[in-house]
């Protein structure tokens, strides 16, 4: 009793941390097919600091943060980013891959 009563805290924990950490995400926005400079001019137009930007057609995802300036820059995605990006178009049973900056 006390085994599965341990087991299901830890589930419940584990879906309450995965749901925080879906909801504190950067906003998503596609641009299928784009250029570099489209990419960019999508992830302005968003208006946050920190904006990803997927292509379901060349199957990347790109993330881009704004500097004190105001310049939209190319960075890093991590391995746990690309995951929830992932898991968040799962239905459409494709697996992207991140661009490197």
């Amino acid at each position: 009793m006390k085994k599965k009563i341990t087991q299901i805290t830890l589930l419940s924990a584990g879906l309450l941390f995965s749901s925080v950490s879906l909801a504190a995400m950067s906003p998503i926005t596609k641009c299928n097919d784009c250029s570099d400079k489209d990419a960019v001019a999508t992830a302005k137009a968003q208006n946050d600091d920190s904006v990803y930007v997927v292509d379901f057609v060349n199957l990347t995802a790109k993330k881009f943060v704004t500097d004190a300036q105001g310049t939209t820059l190319l960075s890093k995605i991590s391995v746990g980013e690309l995951n929830r990006i992932n898991q968040q178009f799962d239905y459409r049973k494709v697996n992207l891959r991140a661009v490197k900056p």
